[in-house]
């Protein structure tokens, strides 16, 4: 627990120095549940197949603010080390959007003992085919639909002959990578990188050129669990790091309180100088709802409104042991 300790503090301390930087991938609110989005490694790492939705909407005192709608499903192929997984995504941003959808595939490498089914068992606890350690390996495709609404441009300069005001889309394929290591149910990192490929968008009008530059993100998240009261109350803190090429980077940090295992309330600060608050709870070992708010912190962008993110998840495997849970974080 030490060594957690002195990683998260150390990631704290690089997220409070860092800034915002605009980004092409997705963000999400809920970092933990929407973690898999983000990281192909994840897929399946619960040993559990399950659905996840979510929809954003960013900005609400803006008209036609930026939404994202996402859905997946996800899952472990029984009794072998490999997970699976598909999801679908449309997100907006302004004259900008992207939508199509994605396979998932990752290897799971259990490096801790395999546990006897009494003591796992006794301690409430579900791994991945019982192993104390794991580290997943994982890659996705992906094929989206990049659109732009050049009508919905607003150049400083009207009338400019070389301003592109066509609409348009461009079908391109791409890839990712991600890495995920679970330590029981006290600590979850992981790395991926979006966007591998980076094919760019070349828009030809009748009137004009658009050029869209995609670029490689980095993706870091380190989170855990530090039980007060077992199985009764628990303290999960989170950081998550994303980085680009020749910009300042975007951080989050923050705590999450959970009671019994089904109930759970958090705050995050972003450093985009926003703050985010959260909830959710689980019924029945089966469904998941959570709901997150970011609140602008910053005096000079209160203007642009708030920020709203729900997201449901559904089990549909049975369970193993009539104690075992989802807990609060993206493996358990």
């Amino acid at each position: 627990m030490k060594i957690f300790l002195r990683i998260f503090l150390l990631i704290a301390t690089c997220i409070l120095n860092a800034t915002s930087f605009s980004q092409q991938v997705e963000e999400f609110s809920l970092v933990r549940e929407a973690a898999v989005a983000l990281n192909p490694a994840m897929v399946g790492c619960r040993g559990f197949v399950a659905g996840t939705g979510v929809f954003r909407k960013q900005f609400t005192n803006i008209d036609r603010s930026p939404y994202t709608a996402y859905l997946s499903m996800e899952g472990q192929l029984e009794e072998k080390n490999v997970g699976i997984g598909a999801s679908f995504i449309h997100d907006q941003t302004g004259p900008t959007g992207r939508t199509g959808g994605t396979i998932s595939a990752a290897y799971q490498f259990n490096l801790g003992k395999k546990r006897d089914l009494l003591s796992l068992a006794t301690e409430h606890e579900r791994f991945n085919n019982d192993q104390t350690h794991m580290l997943c390996i994982g890659i996705s495709v992906s094929v989206f639909q990049y659109r732009l609404n050049g009508s919905e441009l607003h150049p400083e300069t009207q009338g400019d002959p070389t301003l592109y005001t066509n609409n348009s889309f461009k079908v391109f394929p791409d890839a990712s990578f991600g890495i995920y290591y679970q330590w029981r149910n006290k600590l979850y990192t992981g790395i991926s990188v979006p966007q591998v490929v980076g094919l760019n968008l070349d828009y030809q009008g009748k009137d004009g050129l658009a050029k869209i530059k995609r670029i490689q993100h980095l993706n870091f998240l380190i989170g855990g669990r530090i039980p007060i009261i077992e199985n009764k109350f628990s303290i999960d803190p989170v950081g998550a790091l994303r980085w680009v090429n020749n910009a300042p980077p975007q951080a989050d940090i923050g705590l999450r309180f959970t009671l019994l295992n089904s109930f759970w309330v958090g705050v995050n600060y972003r450093t985009v100088k926003s703050v985010i608050f959260e909830a959710g709870f689980e019924i029945k070992n089966r469904y998941k709802l959570c709901y997150a708010y970011d609140l602008q912190a910053s005096k000079f962008r209160q203007d642009i409104g708030s920020t709203h993110e729900i997201l449901l998840a559904i089990r549909f495997s049975r369970k193993t042991f009539k104690e075992d849970r989802w807990l609060s974080g993206p493996r358990f």
